[in-house]
């Protein structure tokens, strides 16, 4: 392979790196551990959060990355695939067909994610003292807000309006299973139910790059994880005021 091809090669599996929720001086150190594996002295990489930059020689190449979800197992299979060429257990030919096939893999159903999200919310329920009857509150609030979030990222809706959406459709599914006599502590459903949009996991990435001294990816995480809790915090107050004044103006109507 020829310098080019050595730069697509890397930019795709940095790219896929990112994409699939890889912290920045992950996706550097992968691509500088290649480099230096193939003899390339006159070589750099520099990753944001949001963008890969290569050099080798006189030929450079950045990629622009949009799209990023959370799927740890890619991220170990690549890691290997990536130990391997430098090992020399492969050659560069071998992985960039492993790459492709390890791209094109199928995740979970969406009936398996959705099961597993309300599952989750069912047992953070149980784990900070609710009843049984909020934890079923808490896992037919998961199992419509992943379906809401599902039809959302379909649409390519911004990351920031579905927090507040997010937010939105977990307070009200939670108040109208409360009303409907199914759960007890309005506060507990609520926060166990919103737990699948906490950026728990770009919080810790960005900790990591902050160590790391990726300063500038570390800093952009951890505004997108402020990002994400103020758009979750917008969703959840918008209903939960909007409710208390529905209930207040039938108090006083009833009243007079």
């Amino acid at each position: 392979m020829d310098k080019i091809q050595i730069l697509d090669f890397l930019i795709d599996i940095g790219k896929a790196l990112l994409e699939n929720g890889a912290e920045a001086y992950r996706v550097e150190d992968t691509i500088c551990r290649i480099l230096k594996s193939l003899n390339m002295p006159d070589s750099e990489a520099f990753t944001t959060n949001t963008g890969i930059f290569i050099s080798i020689g006189d030929n450079t190449k950045l990629k622009r990355v949009k799209n990023r979800n959370m799927n740890l197992g890619k991220i170990a299979k690549i890691n290997d695939l990536s130990r391997k060429i430098v090992s020399k257990e492969i050659s560069l030919l071998e992985a960039k067909e492993k790459l492709y096939i390890l791209q094109l893999e199928k995740t979970y159903s969406l009936s398996t994610i959705t099961f597993s999200v309300g599952a989750t919310c069912f047992l953070f329920s149980l784990l900070f003292k609710g009843s049984i009857e909020d934890a079923i509150n808490a896992f037919i609030t998961g199992i419509f807000l992943n379906l809401f979030i599902t039809f959302l990222d379909k649409r390519n809706v911004s990351g920031f309006l579905i927090s507040i959406l997010g937010g939105f459709i977990v307070s009200l599914i939670s108040l109208i299973n409360l009303n409907l006599g199914i759960g007890n502590n309005i506060d507990n459903i609520i926060m166990c139910s919103v737990i699948p949009l906490v950026p728990g996991v770009c919080f810790t990435n960005a900790i990591r790059d902050i160590f790391e001294g990726d300063y500038i990816s570390g800093s952009s995480r951890l505004f997108e994880s402020l990002v994400i809790a103020i758009g979750i915090s917008t969703g959840v107050g918008i209903v939960l005021s909007g409710w208390l004044k529905v209930f207040d103006s039938f108090y006083i109507i009833g009243r007079l």
